[in-house]
């Protein structure tokens, strides 16, 4: 008598168990050759050399009730990879920097971006921006761009305003009557991926629109102990008015010449300077300006809001670090009561509109500006 004819059900079984390893074996192979076509997929959408900082990259989530696409993921990704690069700067060389803005708050309370934001903000103290600013040209390297406030030229000057400064872009005289807050009057550096879109303007075809890290100076701001300090301020104030709104400065000289600190004569030797050197001027009376204060912030701020905004300065005195999407970042140790100065009560998500009209890694910005068949401002 045969085993088989014994017990017939305990070889069928045994049959149907092998089937059933060789289907799962199939079906294993399968699963990897999707998730290898996945991630070569995944790999072939990068650039060269760019990490993953964003979980789930190629995959569209919701959070805290917002589509995030992978559009959206991919450009974050960009910036914060532009962000690895100022940190290696800001690391060689003993640069203190900090998330801001929306960057801070999003690492706060969601430990990462906000589901709807789109840009990366981070702060330097004015004397590490002085530093920053004298190196990061000779740091930054292809494709990465240093878009900097002080390298714009205004289509009114002359073509030797741009002798030996390869960095300067054309802004149009129209464009500063349209829009005073443009810019290349917003004290600050954007480091750019020249690779990708990131369309602000649609009017503005002449400048470099790819995505971006901001990089602002922190500078003291009031309340002020020291009247010296306060005037300085004011000259500030002042610089930025004759830069962007000269009208407004002229205007109040003639009408009442007490209510600025320029003289008329002072007023008209800055308005003959090219913005280049307007702009440098600024920087360099903030730089010296710089001294022990109990707040700091964006002088911008008090230019054109009305309701600017003062840190505390032993918040920035050294960082804590705090989970954001696959890294860390720095922020300022009393990043709570920043957050309350700059948004009120921030623990309550507000939607805010972006900044970028259009934006894609899979073009670049001149190759969008060449191509679209239809631009409306």
């Amino acid at each position: 008598m045969n085993e088989s004819n014994e017990n017939p059900s305990t070889n069928q079984l045994v049959r149907l168990m092998q089937q059933q390893n060789q289907l799962l074996e199939q079906q294993n192979r399968l699963l990897q050759n999707l998730a290898g076509e996945r991630k070569n997929f995944g790999e072939e959408l990068l650039f060269p050399g760019e990490e993953i900082f964003v979980d789930n990259l190629f995959r569209d989530e919701i959070r805290d009730g917002f589509v995030v696409t992978t559009q959206r993921k991919r450009l974050w990704n960009v910036q914060l990879n532009i962000l690895a690069e100022i940190a290696r700067i800001c690391q060689k060389h003993n640069l203190r920097w900090f998330a801001y803005s929306g960057t801070l708050l999003g690492a706060v309370r969601h430990k990462g971006f906000i589901p709807w934001d789109d840009d990366l903000d981070i702060c330097l103290l004015r004397p590490d921006y002085e530093k920053f600013k004298a190196v990061v040209k000779s740091e930054i390297k292809e494709p990465y761009f240093v878009d900097a406030w002080h390298d714009y030229k205004l289509e009114e000057e002359e073509p030797e305003a741009a002798q030996d400064k390869p960095f300067l872009q054309l802004v149009k005289r129209d464009q500063r009557e349209k829009v005073p807050m443009w810019w290349s009057m917003w004290p600050t550096i954007k480091i750019k991926d020249s690779r990708t879109t990131f369309i602000q303007y649609l009017d503005r075809p002449h400048v470099h629109q790819g995505m971006w890290v901001d990089v602002f100076p922190f500078d003291i701001v009031p309340p002020f102990a020291d009247k010296q300090q306060q005037i300085n301020f004011e000259l500030e104030r002042e610089l930025l008015f004759a830069m962007a709104l000269p009208d407004v400065l002229i205007k109040a000289l003639k009408e009442n010449p007490k209510s600025i600190l320029l003289s008329r004569n002072e007023l008209e030797e800055i308005l003959k300077l090219p913005h280049t050197e307007k702009a440098l001027t600024f920087d360099t009376i903030a730089k010296d300006n710089f001294s022990t204060s109990e707040y700091v912030g964006e002088v911008h701020d008090y230019t054109w809001y009305n309701k600017p905004r003062s840190y505390p300065a032993t918040a920035f005195e050294e960082p804590v670090y705090l989970p954001f999407e696959k890294t860390e970042l720095p922020v300022p140790s009393d990043f709570e009561k920043c957050l309350t100065v700059t948004y009120g009560d921030w623990r309550k998500p507000v939607f805010s509109n972006t900044h970028a009209k259009i934006f894609s890694t899979d073009f670049n910005f001149k190759e969008f500006f060449k191509s679209v068949k239809f631009i409306q401002s």
